[in-house]
């Protein structure tokens, strides 16, 4: 299951920007097409959530989506949506449906594994595997319609991921059944979130470090909206984009699998610190036009940023906040981040290349942000802990817990 989840987005989402750039699709426009993700990730968990936790099998509820979504990536494949305006409606609809996949994904996995702590970092791995072999699919897909040039598009890439799409949903059938737990009746009630939420941003460590996955969030989107075009640009033949990106998934693997030892011997500070480090030297090099070798080779610190501060930055906020909580500091973190972070983030980088268009410079912006935040973060946040000893003090707790959130690859 995890391995199909992860492989349908990975085989269209690194062709995304490529392709909009060959249907002459202005940077602004690519900006509000990706922000699509931020708006489903804000809108969409909220009800599905509800649906999974009171009316609806998850299991089931996944299949739905999945099937809706096979349906929406062939309408993409096909060619017929081509203008800036319906594209972005597509792009929205589809995440409205699959943004709260992942989240169900992890729902099922953590209520049938027999022993959930221990064994879902081993299936959660498997998502990573199917992102990167959904990339070199993606590849012999287009080496065998001899789609590599530019302004062909990258209908493959949609092609594929409607056909896994398709066997997700056929998958999800036979999946254990996962009915809801909940009784039906009103949930929490927005005061109450409020109340969490305001008293988590009263610890001078916890809203220094939501600010910081702010900024940090802010610049990802040249990931993927912005890199795989300027790779293209530089001499970096089409159809190995998508399989050149999965290279940030390899080094991903092992800082996941290292986190804990990290937190013992860096503690919480100084494994996000090397998070941030990392998009600093990636996006600085890019900034510094390099040769096609060098920007391929920086593409593994992309996975020490996501295990080192994204995933890192989850467990952190977790080991900060009460246990009853924690739930509440969660939801907080995805707002800002998947939320109104992505959401600015994917506008930002559109105007950018809408100015600069696919060159060097546009990486100046995404390196000086988190060139800033890493001067903040590390000049502040023992600072800003209690007693100057409380960030690494929680670094053995939140070692030791499973982070569940939704990332980017």
């Amino acid at each position: 299951m995890m391995a199909l989840l992860y492989a349908v987005q990975g085989t269209w989402y690194p062709m995304l920007a490529v392709h909009l750039k060959d249907l002459g699709i202005s940077g602004e426009a690519r900006g509000w097409i990706f922000a699509t993700f931020a708006l489903g990730s804000v809108l969409a968990p909220i009800g599905a959530g509800q649906l999974a936790d009171r009316r609806l099998a998850a299991d089931r509820l996944m299949c739905v989506i999945y099937a809706v979504a096979a349906g929406l990536l062939g309408v993409m494949a096909s060619g017929r949506v081509e203008g800036a305006w319906p594209i972005f409606v597509l792009f929205l609809v589809y995440w409205l449906v699959v943004a709260p996949a992942s989240g169900l994904g992890n729902a099922i996995a953590l209520r049938n594994l027999p022993r959930p702590r221990e064994q879902f970092g081993g299936v959660r791995l498997w998502g990573t595997v199917g992102w990167m072999v959904a990339g070199w699919m993606v590849a012999q897909a287009m080496a065998i319609t001899g789609s590599d040039g530019p302004r062909r598009g990258a209908s493959e890439a949609f092609a594929v991921g409607a056909v896994l799409a398709a066997l997700l949903a056929g998958f999800c059938l036979r999946l254990p059944r996962t009915p809801p737990l909940a009784a039906v009746g009103p949930g929490p009630g927005w005061a109450e979130a409020v109340a969490d939420a305001s008293s988590l941003l009263r610890r001078p460590i916890v809203a220094l470090y939501l600010v910081t996955a702010f900024g940090v969030t802010l610049t990802l989107p040249y990931m993927f909206q912005v890199q795989p075009p300027y790779l293209e640009q530089i001499g970096l033949p089409r159809r190995w984009i998508a399989p050149a990106m999965t290279l940030g998934q390899v080094p991903e693997i092992f800082a996941l699998w290292a986190l804990p030892w990290m937190f013992r011997r860096l503690g919480d500070r100084g494994t996000l610190a090397l998070g941030i480090a990392s998009w600093v030297v990636r996006y600085g090099s890019l900034a510094a036009d390099p040769p096609l070798w060098l920007a391929i080779a920086g593409i593994p610190l992309h996975g020490i940023g996501i295990a080192c501060f994204t995933v890192a930055g989850q467990m952190f906020l977790d080991s900060q906040a009460p246990s009853h909580r924690r739930a509440g500091a969660q939801g907080l973190h995805t707002v800002i981040t998947a939320g109104a972070g992505a959401l600015l983030g994917n506008l930002l980088a559109g105007a950018v290349v809408g100015r600069l268009g696919d060159t060097a410079g546009v990486f100046v912006v995404p390196f000086a942000v988190n060139a800033i935040l890493l001067v903040g973060w590390v000049g502040l946040a023992r600072r800003s802990s209690l007693g100057g000893r409380a960030v690494d003090d929680h670094a053995g707790r939140a070692g030791a817990g499973v982070a569940t959130g939704s990332v980017p690859e």
